[in-house]
């Protein structure tokens, strides 16, 4: 079975179905993790994100915030990883140009994941299989 860990972005593309192409491939994409043809993964650090975006960019109320976590925290075959390795993630911090979160994030992988997601930034990481919702579709037929 296929291991993907589910990057803020892709949350946020099927939360607030903004562009379309995008949140029908997250949406098929968790339609396959609910099948059980995918096993997913995501961190608190995914969810920080998702809610600081939800409410200051996009200005969402915190009701709606949280209801949007708890969908999230429902989906079948979905497991939340809680733990960090910050000397990992600090040190991929001071090597490339990319945010902390998204050094966090990269120390969190599953062996054997591949990270799901829209952030190009993670591309720059040696050794770490980032790839859009639609390049994992297309390993389905």
């Amino acid at each position: 079975m296929r291991k993907i860990f589910i990057d803020t972005n892709v949350w946020l593309r099927f939360l607030l179905a903004d562009k379309k192409d995008q949140f029908e491939a997250c949406q098929k994409l968790l339609d396959l993790n609910e099948q059980g043809k995918l096993r997913s993964y995501t961190s608190t650090i995914v969810f920080l994100e998702i809610a600081y975006t939800l409410a200051s960019f996009y200005k969402i109320e915190r009701k709606q915030i949280i209801a949007d976590l708890e969908d999230v925290l429902l989906a079948r075959n979905l497991t939340l990883i809680e733990k960090t390795d910050f000397a990992n993630a600090f040190s991929l911090f001071q090597q490339y140009q990319i945010k902390m979160a998204d050094c966090l994030i990269a120390t969190q992988l599953p062996k054997g994941a591949a990270l799901c997601t829209y952030d190009q930034d993670f591309k720059k990481i040696r050794g770490l299989a980032a790839l859009t919702p639609e390049e994992i579709l297309k390993q389905f037929p």
